[in-house]
C-alpha cells in the first residue's frame, strides 16, 4: 500500500492540533488566525493552550514559523505550512537578496536573507531556493525547515 499523503488529528481531552504531510514533504498545521493570514506570508505559531494561534512575526517571541498558502480570515482556522518548499514567500517591504543555499530569518523588522549559507541557527526558519538579487523583489522560494524554536535575530 502506497501512502500518498496522510491527515492526522490529535483530540486528546482539550487538545486540538491538526496537522497533514503530502507526498512532496511539505507539513502542515491547522491553526486560527488572530489577525487576517495574507497568502504566503510568514506568521508565527504559538500554542495557545489547545491549538495553535498565527501571529505576526515579533522580536519577543519564539515559535514555529506558518505560512498559509491561501488567505485566512481573522478569526478563522485554516493550514499554514510549516516545512517543505514554499514558492513566492512574501517578505513584506522588505528587498530579498542572497544565493541558493543562503539562510532566510527573521528580526524585528521582519524577514530577510543572509548573505552567507544556511547554519541552523534559531533565526533561520528557511533556506534559499534560488538567487535573488539585483532587483527588488520582494518574494522568493525557499524550502521551510519546520524549527519549532524559530527566535527572531536580535
Amino acid at each position: 500500500m502506497e501512502f500518498v499523503g496522510m491527515d492526522g488529528a490529535d483530540v486528546v481531552g482539550s487538545f486540538n492540533t491538526q496537522y497533514k504531510t503530502d507526498r512532496s514533504g511539505k507539513a502542515y498545521v491547522y491553526g486560527y488566525a488572530e489577525s487576517a493570514g495574507v497568502l504566503k506570508t510568514p506568521y508565527f505559531l504559538l500554542w495557545a493552550g489547545s491549538t495553535y494561534a498565527a501571529t505576526a512575526l515579533a522580536a519577543s517571541t519564539v515559535g514555529l514559523v506558518g505560512v498559509p498558502p491561501g488567505a485566512v480570515a481573522s478569526g478563522c482556522v485554516g493550514w499554514y505550512q510549516v516545512r517543505g518548499f514554499c514558492s513566492d514567500l512574501q517578505c513584506g517591504t522588505t528587498k530579498i537578496d542572497g544565493s541558493f543555499g543562503h539562510a532566510v530569518y527573521c528580526s524585528a523588522a521582519g524577514v530577510a536573507c543572509s548573505n552567507t549559507a544556511f547554519t541552523g541557527e534559531d533565526e533561520q526558519f528557511a533556506v534559499l531556493a534560488e538567487d535573488c538579487g539585483g532587483g527588488g523583489s520582494t518574494t522568493a522560494n525557499v524550502w521551510l525547515r519546520g524549527n519549532v524554536h524559530t527566535t527572531p535575530l536580535a
